[in-house]
């Protein structure tokens, strides 16, 4: 009876943790959970900018025309590009990253914004990195952008001892 308790206890602990696991699975988005269909074209080859992009560097209109021709990385037909290389109007700091619509030329959409910025970097609490660098994953094939890192904010606060609060 002791043997048949035990063999018990541990399939249902088994089924527990699998159970578990598959739950867990499914918690994390996958490039496949949402697809988009890849398209060949015919692509701009001029870069259409808006107002405030005509105001931006020579250096990032001319990159983003070099990433207008490359081929698409994100969600059909689009490109995705970040850096941070850049000065001007377009990146005050940190990581800046820009979404191009291959099939009109146009810059589409920034890294999203948070605290007032849409500048990133390494993770980081209160100032101090915690070794996870910023990164970002796109599949030509899918609609997901994973993205890691932190923005940060255009202005920072310090607390009463000079130390910066990252999320004011």
């Amino acid at each position: 009876m002791q043997r048949k308790s035990i063999l018990l206890a541990c399939i249902s602990l088994w089924v527990c943790a699998t159970a578990t696991i598959q739950a867990e699975d499914k918690m994390f988005p996958e490039f496949s959970h949402y697809p988009a269909t890849v398209t060949s074209g015919p692509f701009s080859q001029t870069l259409v900018l808006t107002n405030e992009q005509i105001k931006y560097s020579a250096h990032w209109k001319k990159t983003m025309q070099q990433q207008l021709v490359k081929p698409v990385n994100f969600a059909g037909h689009y490109r995705f590009f970040a850096t941070d290389a850049y000065q001007g109007d377009e990146c005050q700091h940190g990581i800046c990253g820009w979404v191009l619509d291959k099939s009109t030329g146009n810059v589409v959409s920034n890294l999203p914004e948070f605290n007032g910025s849409d500048s990133y970097g390494a993770v980081g609490d209160n100032g101090t990195p915690v070794g996870e660098p910023f990164e970002t994953k796109t599949q030509s094939d899918s609609l997901l952008l994973i993205l890691t890192g932190q923005a940060i904010p255009k202005e920072l606060k310090h607390d009463k001892d000079g130390v910066p609060i990252t999320n004011p």
